[in-house]
């Protein structure tokens, strides 16, 4: 059964364009369509609807315990108020899933991963720990405001000192008059904060949100513009660019993995794959021509045959086609010409081995 968001109304109301994703009715694009949400976001700022990403609860004694099991980086530092990226890996290395770890309290812990279906792996891992676990999804609404423009936006519906959110933090405060969560982040690339609260309040906040942001022409931004914007940034998608058959290495967040730190899931057979070198690795091609790869499309080097896109999309920043996908070490060389296999036809494609938009990060942090 296809479930819907705690927006769904208010993205009828606001001419959403409805499509089945990740098991949800998600908005594809609005009135303004693909490139102005695009532009909107990139230009002043934009207002998303990602309440369909599984949503998590760890709490008890051996919380911290659990979450260092599950996720491949190191909790331990981490302080409450902090949020860390993280692969989850089975026992070959293979991701389950990427997402972040957020620290409550000190015994409480929140996950936030891009499938609810995560929760009975979560679960399974639980076992025989002194932790209760809860799938809170339904329960939680999220919202993304990202932007130039965002601060100011959101500022005008918060009493909470914005400026003081650190990159990767969160505080605890009012929006619109309900509690929630306010953490400094994103996923399209720009600066940007997530807004966490209780479902019953969705419609009130995203008008207010919507209102608040009227004056610096704020747009409702679908999945459409979504997928667009983290392609430009880099930000992988699981289903598309890493599953169980990827290790984190493989999908650029090696980073991620702290061996250093006692067992965790998969440890050992990426300690094996850092030793004996990766097979593939994730880049990221622009198409001049403005062509749309898609899922599977193959990637070659003269006529040879050297990877497959996991994700494209239409990029309105550059006017050209964007793809992510996977190539053999070997031709992942800064600015190399390439064709991808569109439709048949065989597409001039430049290679990148950085994301085409912010490789530096700044902006992402809201920090010059």
């Amino acid at each position: 059964m296809v479930k819907r968001t705690s927006f769904h109304d208010v993205n009828l109301e606001y001419g959403a364009e409805m499509r089945e994703m990740f098991g949800y009715y998600l908005p594809w694009e609005y009135a303004p369509g693909h490139s102005e949400e695009h532009l909107g976001t990139r230009k002043r700022a934009s207002l998303c609807d990602i309440d369909y990403m599984g949503i998590f609860s760890i709490e008890g004694p051996e919380a911290m315990d659990l979450v260092q099991k599950l996720g491949t980086n190191n909790f331990r530092n981490q302080a409450v108020g902090a949020l860390r990226y993280t692969a989850f890996c089975d026992a070959n290395g293979g991701m389950v899933d990427d997402g972040t770890v957020w620290r409550l309290r000190e015994n409480r812990f929140m996950i936030i991963t891009g499938s609810e279906g995560d929760y009975e792996w979560i679960a399974k891992n639980a076992e025989g720990l002194n932790v209760t676990t809860g799938h809170i999804t339904d329960q939680h609404a999220t919202l993304a405001v990202q932007g130039p423009e965002s601060e100011a936006i959101l500022r005008k519906v918060t009493a909470v000192n914005l400026n003081d959110i650190r990159y990767y933090h969160f505080v605890q405060g009012q929006v619109a008059g309900v509690d929630s969560l306010i953490a400094r982040m994103g996923y399209t690339g720009e600066a940007g904060f997530e807004v966490h609260f209780d479902a019953g309040h969705s419609s009130a906040v995203w008008k207010a949100i919507m209102g608040a942001g009227a004056q610096a022409k704020i747009v409702p931004c679908g999945q459409a513009a979504l997928e667009s914007l983290r392609q430009e940034a880099g930000y992988i998608l699981v289903g598309n660019d890493h599953d169980r058959n990827t290790n984190p290495f493989e999908a650029g967040i090696g980073w991620t993995v702290k061996f250093a730190k006692p067992d965790f899931n998969g440890k050992q057979a990426l300690q094996d794959i850092a030793r004996e070198g990766i097979k593939r690795t994730l880049v990221w091609f622009r198409l001049p021509g403005g062509e749309i790869a898609t899922t599977g499309d193959k990637i070659f080097n003269s006529d040879r045959e050297v990877g497959n896109v996991t994700s494209g999309s239409f990029s309105p920043t550059f006017k050209a086609g964007t793809a992510m996908g996977y190539v053999t070490p070997q031709f992942s060389m800064p600015g190399a010409s390439f064709e991808i296999e569109v439709a048949g036809k065989r597409c001039p494609a430049k290679l990148s081995v950085m994301p085409l938009f912010d490789p530096g990060n700044w902006i992402t942090q809201g920090r010059p």
